[in-house]
């Protein structure tokens, strides 16, 4: 292949489709690594960690607490070490943000260290995802291949990205929801360009890690059916609604327990006690230790609980809230998809005892999973597919659809800024966008020099001068606009002595300059500016009456599409 043959292919779009292939691939290796690391270090803890609300068992209950406080304990050290060596290099590892703001690439040793900090965190009982640390791991794999492979068509974030919905994709062996939480969370955006590579990353690492594992979805729950009868439906809707007020109130927890724990500064107090703290609420049931997974299969499959439903997802809220409150790193989406499975599957009771039929309990805790994921996450798309790709129960999705989009828009009443902040930022861009499509310039006119049509050549070349404008407007006493005068036509005159200082304007009044009305809208006046020299225009009130408002500053409408640019 040639130099200029392979600087072709380097530039096209084929580059893009074909390293997310690469991408998922890494991505998928170090989720099975960091899973690996979880079994590992609970198979040293317990004679059988595969389950770690069971392992506790091996101890006496006065015992649990100290071993989530050593836990806590070891990980804020391990916390604190990255935050003295983010402050020195200046640097953040959040995957998120290095895509919203098109950074150069994830720090290795910060984002080694936050993802130690959470196994250690989640390796003794913490109530928090591994989904958080697998997926910035799978997104520094990412930012590595994109340094190697310096594709000159491919965005060093958009690698990122790939990477990252391998990641997620591989945790929850749900190739769809990966690509559609970055495009959702990420970008902003669901353009199918985008999507593509996306979809291949993810799509991959699902295939990689079922290489090294059982083909089947986390959740196998395909030999129910969802039935659309009325108490069925309404059970749905009731649902969405609880989901919608559950998952703000989630967050609200987790924000109240942060300002808690904010005295305690060294990171290792603040872990270490909010270790001892969820060991003392799995005293009261270990369900809420770990992420929940286990205990989502036993909801989903009617197992034995042995705590109500209701005590369950008030512990789970306080054992997470303490954990993520602490400054345990990790993730959020399996304990919301646990007290998403447990508020739906508390509802179907309800309405089971006041006489509805809605169907088998494991239907709506699935329901209930997707729902309350939407309205922490904001990512109602995703929260879709994820629950059905866990499940892979076809007659869920027409419910899934409509309790998540339901409590999406509930969730979203409560102004809950949600999971992730670049969300909010992506949010704020698409107002402005939105502002700036739709919007009016009025709001922008600003004051404007101006003579009357009687106006002598002195006297418009003083404004001008005064103004530092090139143009003066010239209005008749009504102020109607009449055209505008260029300042260096009467300095020229006057200088070479060709023009009388009292002579009159209206010889030289330019009636055809380009003038805009107050009903323009800002993307119209863009347009205008972006084919003009001037820097700034005329506004008018109307075409009939041309009264002169004031002007248009290409600064202005510049300032005012800065925030989505």
């Amino acid at each position: 292949m040639t130099f200029n043959a392979l600087t072709l292919w380097q530039k096209s779009d084929a580059v893009s489709l074909l390293i997310a292939i690469p991408a998922g691939i890494l991505a998928a290796l170090v989720t099975i690594i960091f899973r690996e690391a979880i079994s590992g270090i609970n198979g040293l803890m317990f004679s059988d960690g595969s389950d770690i609300t069971r392992a506790f068992y091996e101890f006496p209950r006065f015992f649990w607490p100290v071993i989530t406080g050593f836990g806590g304990l070891l990980a804020g050290l391990l916390l604190h070490l990255c935050l003295s060596y983010e402050k020195k290099a200046g640097t953040s590892p959040d995957y998120l943000d290095v895509i919203d703001k098109k950074l150069p690439g994830i720090p290795v040793i910060s984002t080694v260290l936050r993802a130690l900090s959470s196994l250690a965190s989640i390796a003794s009982g913490g109530s928090i995802g591994r989904e958080g640390a697998m997926v910035q791991l799978s997104a520094l794999s990412g930012s590595l291949l994109a340094k190697v492979a310096r594709f000159e068509s491919v965005r060093h974030a958009d690698v990122i990205a790939m990477a990252a919905a391998g990641g997620l994709a591989a945790v929850y062996h749900a190739p769809l929801a990966g690509a559609l939480f970055i495009a959702e969370i990420a970008f902003g955006v669901t353009a199918v360009q985008r999507l593509i590579p996306l979809f291949i990353s993810a799509s991959v690492a699902v295939l990689t890690v079922r290489s090294f594992s059982s083909d089947a979805p986390l959740y196998l729950y395909s030999s129910a059916s969802f039935a659309p009868t009325p108490g069925a439906i309404t059970t749905v809707l009731v649902i969405g609604i609880v989901a919608g007020i559950a998952g703000p109130l989630f967050l609200a927890a987790i924000d109240f327990s942060r300002k808690l724990f904010t005295p305690i500064v060294h990171p290792a107090w603040r872990l270490g006690l909010g270790g001892v703290l969820v060991g003392l609420v799995a005293m009261v049931s270990p369900l809420v230790l770990g992420n929940g997974f286990e205990v989502i299969d036993l909801i989903l499959n009617d197992g034995a609980l042995q705590t109500s439903l209701l005590v369950l997802l008030i512990l789970k809220i306080l054992a997470t809230a303490l954990t993520v409150g602490s400054g345990a790193v990790g993730g959020l989406f399996t304990p919301s998809l646990l007290i998403g499975a447990a508020a739906g599957a508390m509802v179907c009771l309800v309405l089971q005892s006041l006489g509805f039929d809605p169907g088998p309990v494991g239907l709506y805790a699935a329901i209930g999973m997707s729902a309350l994921l939407a309205a922490t996450s904001h990512a109602p798309l995703m929260s879709i597919m994820m629950a059905f790709e866990m499940t892979l129960n076809s007659s869920l999705l027409f419910p899934l659809m409509l309790a998540t989009a339901l409590s999406y828009v509930v969730a979203s009443r409560f102004k809950s800024t949600g999971t992730y902040p670049v969300l909010n930022r992506l949010n704020a861009r698409f107002v402005a966008k939105s502002e700036f499509d739709t919007g009016f310039v009025t709001p922008l006119i600003q004051p404007c020099s101006k003579v009357l049509k009687t106006a002598t050549a002195s006297q418009v070349m003083s404004e001008g001068l005064k103004q530092k404008t090139r143009f003066v407007y010239v209005v008749d006493h009504d102020d109607c606009f009449l055209g505008v005068v260029a300042t260096s036509d009467m300095a020229t005159g006057i200088i070479e002595g060709t023009l009388s200082p009292e002579a009159t304007i209206e010889a030289f009044i330019q009636t055809d300059f380009t003038i805009i009305y107050k009903n323009t809208r800002y993307e119209q006046a863009w347009a205008l500016f972006a084919t003009l020299p001037l820097e700034r225009l005329p506004v008018l009130d109307h075409p009939d009456s041309r009264r002169l408002l004031g002007v248009i500053t290409k600064a202005s409408l510049l300032n005012k599409a800065k925030d989505f640019i």
